[in-house]
């Protein structure tokens, strides 16, 4: 029997169907951050003030004949210091007031997420600061036109062990790469995925192992470009420092990550809402720059 044309539509019932907000939420994507925890953090000398971090750079004597009955000859190199400035003064910072707070949904502890995001961004924004020092090692291999070549890399490792960096092979020194060098350009060289070349499946079957050569790959989308190159490198923990500064403890603060970034939550009377804010104080400095040789490669894939 046919129901006719009286039944009831989505028009009718509209007012009588709820949206409803779901329990998730979507935050944003972020990358890994990897470069702080990798360079030498020099906060720890800070810690009872100043803004400057002094490191001499020695160099070696001269090396002479002795002569019989002559005197010595003497050596006086002059030494030079590198210079690391904490001044680099970031912060992200929000309020909700308290209507808001009272009518945001409880369950997507909203303010947390936020701070948290913040927090990160501004870790970020260090590691980001680390990775811009890239490009100005002086010694440099490959093009801004080609895939990052095999050769290159036997290249750089041979650069660092003439300038007699130690500790290439016992986690000191370390690859940093952009993903696309990594995966859609290393990853696609014969000698380390052909069957032939490695005698094992592994290179096929499983994600791809970061090492190469017995030296561990970070691999991170802080590497930047300069000139149309990817800025990578293979680098001594040594070849860049950091440090932040160690700012005043206040109430309702604590410290997030490695980086050390201040986060400070306290209510604001005249806004009838919490305020948060994060904060870091940081500087970075080219410590050794023969320990390390920029790679530059394209920036996707030849």
């Amino acid at each position: 029997m046919a129901l006719g044309t009286n039944g009831f539509t989505f028009g009718d019932l509209d007012v009588n169907i709820p949206e409803i907000w779901g329990a998730q939420i979507n935050d944003y994507f972020r990358y890994d951050l990897k470069l702080a925890s990798f360079f030498i953090d020099r906060s720890d000398e800070l810690v009872d003030g100043g803004d400057t971090v002094y490191t001499p750079n020695l160099s070696a004597l001269t090396v002479s004949t002795k002569t019989n009955n002559a005197e010595v000859t003497l050596s006086s190199p002059t030494y030079t210091t590198q210079t690391l400035v904490v001044s680099t003064w970031k912060e992200s910072s929000f309020v909700i007031e308290d209507r808001e707070m009272a009518q945001l949904k409880k369950s997507y502890y909203l303010q947390e997420k936020i701070a948290k995001g913040g927090a990160y961004e501004i870790a970020q924004d260090l590691d980001d600061a680390i990775a811009a020092l890239f490009s100005s090692f002086s010694t440099a291999l490959g093009a801004s036109t080609t895939n990052l070549a095999d050769s290159s890399l036997l290249s750089a490792i041979a650069t660092l062990e003439a300038a007699g960096v130690p500790g290439i092979f016992t986690g000191e020194v370390a690859w940093i790469m952009h993903p696309n060098t990594f995966y859609r350009q290393i990853g696609t060289i014969d000698k380390f995925t052909l069957w032939q070349n490695t005698k094992s499946e592994e290179t096929r079957m499983k994600a791809p192992t970061p090492m190469l050569y017995g030296i561990p790959v970070i691999v991170t989308a802080a590497v930047g470009v300069t000139l149309g190159s990817r800025n990578n490198v293979l680098a001594h923990k040594d070849a860049i420092h950091w440090a932040r500064l160690s700012m005043p403890a206040k109430a309702e603060m604590g410290y997030v990550g490695g980086e050390g970034v201040r986060v400070q939550q306290s209510y604001v009377h005249e806004y009838l809402g919490e305020l948060v804010t994060i904060d870091l104080c940081y500087g970075v400095v080219e410590n050794r720059d023969d320990a390390a040789v920029l790679l530059k490669s394209i920036q996707t894939v030849a």
